[in-house]
């Protein structure tokens, strides 16, 4: 069987028939970028290897992309749409449709760790993300908070999963050996420190969870949500 190693190495080596003129658009070489990125990490996002990817000459993806950052963009789209891939749905429970759509933006990201890592903090503004946005609002309002509060608490929330759902993709687009040994140093270095020097460590080492534990973000998001919740005016408020 063919090693990915050597894959890779015949990938560079033989490029793709040329595609016919006029068969590209935005989606399409988002989509053959993503690829590019989860097979080769994100060192690999370059037009040349988009082109090979394509069977197009990478001058052809300028007339689609100003440049790579226009591209991330269109790369932080898709994992809006691979979120809303499935629909949104809207429901009487509002904490759980937060549920749902934080849990997926999470696993979005982590589908795709080596541009999951890199786009927490970006804007995209394109229709999938406007879909988001728009979901989320409608939850808050649903809760019954005020329009004013409940553009911050969006704002807090959507802010919270992308940095959490990036964080978690950071960690599983590191290199085995490293992921490892972030992983083992909880289970080592951590266990291995003076206990009168760390006291509450020396405590509480036996109940820190690891840092893939996926209840961690669900945690979290149930920490956010609940927080929400006490913001809703009471009766008589």
């Amino acid at each position: 069987m063919q090693s990915k190693a050597e894959a890779r190495v015949q990938s560079k080596a033989e490029p793709k028939a040329r595609r016919a003129r006029g068969s590209l658009n935005q989606q399409v070489i988002a989509e053959a970028a993503m690829k590019v990125c989860d097979r080769d990490g994100i060192e690999a996002l370059t037009f040349e290897r988009i082109g090979r990817e394509l069977g197009a000459h990478p001058t052809a993806i300028y007339r689609h992309f100003r440049d790579k950052d226009e591209l991330l963009l269109a790369l932080t789209d898709e994992l809006h749409a691979d979120a809303t891939s499935d629909g949104l749905p809207t429901t009487d429970d509002w904490a759980e449709d937060l549920r749902f759509i934080a849990r997926r933006i999470h696993a979005a990201f982590l589908a795709h760790p080596h541009v999951g890592q890199l786009v927490a903090a970006r804007t995209a503004r394109r229709r999938h993300e406007f879909a988001v946005v728009e979901y989320i609002l409608g939850c808050m309002r649903r809760a019954g908070l005020p329009d004013p509060e409940a553009a911050r608490c969006y704002r807090v929330f959507a802010d919270f999963v992308l940095a959490y759902a990036s964080m978690d993709a950071a960690l599983l687009a590191l290199d085995a050996p490293k992921r490892e040994a972030d992983l083992r140093s909880w289970e080592v270095d951590y266990r291995s420190l003076p206990h009168d020097q760390y006291p509450n460590l020396a405590a509480l080492i036996d109940h820190i969870p690891s840092l893939d534990r996926p209840e961690n973000f669900e945690l979290a998001v149930d920490l956010m949500i609940t927080s929400i919740g006490t913001r809703v005016p009471t009766a008589g408020s």
